[in-house]
């Protein structure tokens, strides 16, 4: 009986062997740079690496390398980088076929610790888009002055890393904390103190009342929301600090936006808050024109109930009013009518640019804005 051949099989084993061989020459083939929009230069290498370089250590030096591979002369117009920090030098001239073309290009680490990754785009007379070439590296970083660690001078010696934290969302039944770095860079123990410019009453700060001479700490700055607060919005706090009875040139300050609590929040019934507007303009306006009104959707593609729990605006001007209850059922739809008091306006001679906050249970985005803009002109 004559053996019976499955042509199927053979057909699938002809294509595999095809697919190898292309994949043994493809493998095989040298790796160079490959022409960027279609140049006749070809790159030898599209990367150059640093290493490992010092901060301190001044500007490094690498260099690229291309053949014009073409049957016409080539031209770089142009070098350009993707940072002050890195500049590129070539020879202006036309590149004959068969020519090397080689560039160098120079870094500057100073102030700039951390990983290298620079873009270089090399513009030629032949190609319309650029050729894109990299440089890379690593920069030690150097020790950092008492100074540059803490940059504000609070007075008698004092000093701090910073002046203001944003400590992000705070849930109810919940808290979270950030911390202020000082030191005390004079020779004598020196007395701290705080005087409360604006207070959320949801905001403690834990300072010692003493700093000795050299000693370094931390300042915490915590907020606290008790699970029945009823508090939603943003937090905004201020503080005089007092430096051996003395006020100092800097506050104290610190910002955070009270939300629901989300741990028991099913993820796939969740609420979702989705505006229609991200920017409202009123265009030209006259101080005499009084009440001024825009409004904007918020939409619940949800599964729950959206309640909308505090509207705020960041100018005096503009105030905001819905339509009716701030609860919007699934796939419901709530109008918000911004109401701008042109006699209200307090600079007449730049344009308005305010935003309307919206705090809402939706977990994904607590706080969603809208920018409102105006153009006050009294003439």
């Amino acid at each position: 009986m004559p053996k019976i051949v499955d042509i199927t099989y053979l057909c699938s084993m002809k294509h595999l062997y095809y697919i190898l061989a292309l994949l043994l020459v493809v493998c095989s083939s040298p790796v160079v740079a490959q022409r960027g929009g279609g140049s006749a230069l070809r790159f030898v290498n599209d990367t150059a690496d640093y290493g490992y370089i010092d901060e301190e250590g001044g500007e490094v030096v690498c260099s690229f390398e291309a053949v014009n591979e073409g049957d016409a002369p080539v031209e770089v117009i142009n070098i350009v980088t993707t940072c002050g920090c890195t500049t590129a030098q070539w020879r202006r001239g036309s590149i004959e076929p068969d020519s090397l073309f080689r560039f160098e290009v120079r870094y500057n680490p100073m102030n700039r610790p951390g990983r290298i990754d620079r873009t270089i785009f090399v513009h030629t007379s032949d190609a319309a888009e650029p050729t894109r070439l990299r440089i890379t590296g690593y920069v030690n970083a150097r020790p950092l002055s008492v100074e540059e660690q803490y940059p504000f001078d609070m007075g008698c010696g004092v000093r701090v890393d910073v002046t203001f934290r944003a400590l992000g969302y705070v849930e109810q039944g919940k808290s979270v904390e950030q911390y202020i770095s000082y030191i005390n860079t004079s020779q004598r123990s020196v007395e701290l103190a705080l005087c409360s410019v604006r207070s959320s009453g949801m905001l403690t700060l834990d300072m010692p009342s003493k700093v000795a001479a050299g000693e370094k700490g931390r300042i915490v700055l915590r907020y606290t929301l008790d699970e029945s607060s009823g508090v939603y919005g943003t937090l905004n706090d201020v503080y005089e600090v007092l430096v051996d009875g003395h006020k100092s040139q800097y506050d104290i300050s610190a910002h955070a936006i009270a939300v629901d609590n989300f741990d028991m929040v099913d993820d796939i019934l969740a609420p979702k808050a989705d505006i229609s507007k991200k920017i409202i303009k009123f265009g030209d306006v006259k101080r005499d024109e009084g009440i001024l009104v825009e409004s904007f959707e918020v939409h619940n593609s949800g599964g729950s109930p959206l309640i909308v729990r505090q509207v705020e605006s960041s100018d005096a001007s503009i105030e905001v009013a819905s339509n009716g209850d701030d609860t919007i059922a699934p796939n419901a739809t709530a109008t918000y009518y911004v109401k701008l008091n042109t006699a209200a306006i307090s600079d007449y001679d730049n344009p308005l640019v305010a935003r309307v906050y919206l705090i809402t249970n939706d977990p994904m985005r607590p706080m969603q804005s809208v920018r409102v803009n105006a153009l006050p002109n009294d003439l």
